[in-house]
């Protein structure tokens, strides 16, 4: 019976079925930030592309998508942390402010070297109003303000952190090293 009302909707919905994924927003999302920057960050947009798709396929294969962290909130906070990494932005602008300065580079360099062998926070290409101009561009693409993309850059930041960190390695305490991304990471913690 259950099949029968299965195939029904289906059906009636002529089997098109959208689910938002990781996937699809940061295509919406990379293509409003394209517009907004008027085309003038394409190649830097395709590599962050590149880039944050293989992040998501971590996330979804470590961490499926639920209510406290949906796949819109991830595809903000991998295209944050994107940002940084194509010398964008600088890395202090999507740290939340509670997050200690030290530990947030760290993490973001654990996650980065683990990945990309990337050995030193990216230096920003952009002059200081550029910057600003980027990242509230960006803010408009993802709709929302600050403080929210940078909860969404944490959030995503912990999760792949834990995804990315070997088995059997000690994540004990809320600092980069924590198994559970819901913690914080605050200068307190060291």
């Amino acid at each position: 019976m259950l099949n029968e009302q299965e195939a029904s909707v289906l059906v009636t919905l002529d089997w098109k079925i959208f689910i938002p994924s990781i996937e699809s927003w940061l295509s919406t999302f990379c293509t409003r930030f394209s517009v907004l920057t008027q085309w003038l960050l394409n190649p830097s947009l395709t590599w962050i592309w590149e880039t944050t798709i293989s992040y998501a396929r971590i996330l979804v294969m470590r961490y499926p998508a639920s209510a406290l962290l949906p796949p819109s909130r991830q595809a903000k906070g991998l295209l944050g942390m994107a940002c940084v990494s194509a010398r964008l932005l600088p890395l202090d602008v999507i740290r939340p402010e509670k997050v200690c300065p030290l530990l947030w580079e760290q993490l973001f360099l654990h996650i980065h070297s683990t990945m990309a062998q990337q050995a030193a926070v990216p230096v920003c290409v952009m002059r200081d109003d550029h910057a600003i101009r980027i990242l509230k561009l960006l803010c408009m693409s993802v709709g929302a303000d600050l403080k929210k993309l940078q909860q969404d850059c944490e959030d995503v930041a912990l999760q792949l952190h834990s995804a990315l960190t070997p088995p059997g390695i000690s994540n004990k305490g809320s600092s980069p090293g924590s198994s559970n991304p819901a913690e914080t990471v605050t200068c307190g913690s060291v």
